[in-house]
C-alpha cells in the first residue's frame, strides 16, 4: 500500500531534523491529537527555530510517492518548517467537523506569513475541504505573493474545490501580479468560455494601448480564439518579442482554427520548433518568469 502524506512527512523532516527536533514534533503531535489545541497554537509558532527552513531536497521518487499517497500533491518546494506544521495540523482531530474548521479558523487568523505559506500549502491534505473553500479563496485575495502562490500552485485544492468563478478570478489575479500559470494545476483541464473571453478582451485593451501582455495569457485563450483575439495575434506573432511570438505561434497551434494555421505558416522556424516540442507552455512560462 502507498504510504500516508503523515509517514511521508515524517520520513522527509527526520533526514536532516536534529533527534531533539523530531522528539520535540513527536511529543506535540501526541498531546494535540489528545486534543490539546493549546499545543497546536504554541508549538505551529515555533517550528521554524526548531527545524530551520532548509529545503526538503525531495528526489524523484519522493515526489511520485507523494502523489501516490494524494493524488496531484506536489510538495517539491517544501521546507521543512512547513512540513514539521503540516504534520502538526495533521494532527488535529477532525471528528467534529464544525470543531475542526473553527480551530483552523483561530490557527489561520492568528498566522504570520511563513505559517499562512504552510497552511494554505496543506489544505489538499486535510478533512472537510468543502468547508475550506472561502479560507482557500481569501488566501487568493491577498497581494502578498507567496500567500497567493500557495493556494495557486502545485496545489490539487483549487482545480477540485473552486467553483467557475473564483478558478477565473486566480487565473486573472495570477496575471495581474505576474505569478506564473505553468504551476497551477489544471491551468488547461479548468479553461473555459468565461475565462477565454475575459482574456482576449483584456489582451485587446492592452494592445490598444501598446501595453505589454502576459505572455501565458494565450495558453488559457487557444481553445477559445475569436475574430478579435485572432487579429491580435497575428500582430504580436508578426511583430513581438522572440517569446511572445513563440507563446502566440503555440497558442495558435491548439486553436485548432484555419485562420490560425495561416498565421503560424507565415513563420515556419517557429512553427517547426511547436512541432518538435521545443516551445512548450512550461518553457514559456520559465523563460517570462526567469529572473
Amino acid at each position: 500500500m502507498p504510504e500516508t502524506p503523515v509517514e511521508l512527512l515524517s520520513d522527509w523532516v527526520q533526514r536532516d531534523a536534529s533527534p531533539d527536533a523530531v522528539q520535540w514534533l513527536f511529543e506535540k503531535s501526541e498531546a494535540i491529537l489528545d486534543g490539546d489545541t493549546r499545543t497546536l497554537y504554541l508549538s505551529f509558532g515555533l517550528a521554524a527555530r526548531k527545524f530551520g527552513k532548509q529545503d526538503l531536497n525531495l528526489s524523484a521518487a519522493d515526489l511520485e510517492k507523494a502523489n501516490e499517497a494524494r493524488t496531484g500533491w506536489n510538495p517539491q518546494f517544501w521546507t521543512t518548517d512547513q512540513a514539521a506544521r503540516t504534520l502538526l495540523i495533521m494532527a488535529l482531530p477532525g471528528a467534529d467537523p464544525t470543531k475542526y474548521v473553527a480551530d483552523l479558523d483561530r490557527l489561520f487568523n492568528a498566522a504570520e506569513l511563513g505559517e499562512l505559506v504552510a497552511l494554505y500549502q496543506a489544505l489538499p491534505l486535510l478533512p472537510y475541504p468543502e468547508s475550506l473553500v472561502n479560507r482557500a479563496a481569501e488566501g487568493l485575495r491577498t497581494n502578498i505573493k507567496p500567500v497567493f502562490c500557495a493556494v495557486a500552485h502545485r496545489n490539487p485544492f483549487a482545480e477540485e474545490q473552486f467553483d467557475e468563478n473564483t478558478w477565473n478570478q486566480m487565473v486573472l489575479k495570477a496575471l495581474f501580479i505576474f505569478a506564473p500559470l505553468d504551476p497551477i494545476i489544471g491551468i488547461d483541464r479548468k479553461a473555459n468560455p468565461a475565462l477565454g473571453r475575459m482574456l482576449i478582451d483584456y489582451a485587446h485593451e492592452r494592445l490598444a494601448a501598446k501595453r505589454p501582455i502576459p505572455v501565458e495569457l494565450w495558453r488559457v485563450v487557444a481553445p477559445f480564439v475569436d475574430e478579435i483575439a485572432l487579429a491580435d495575434m497575428e500582430v504580436i506573432f508578426r511583430e513581438g518579442e522572440p517569446l511572445e511570438q513563440q507563446a502566440v505561434g503555440l497558442a495558435l497551434s491548439q486553436s485548432a482554427t484555419d485562420e490560425g494555421d495561416e498565421i503560424l505558416s507565415t513563420n515556419p522556424e517557429i512553427a517547426n520548433q511547436i512541432q518538435s516540442g521545443q516551445i512548450n507552455w512550461q518553457q514559456i512560462s520559465e523563460a517570462a518568469h526567469a529572473s
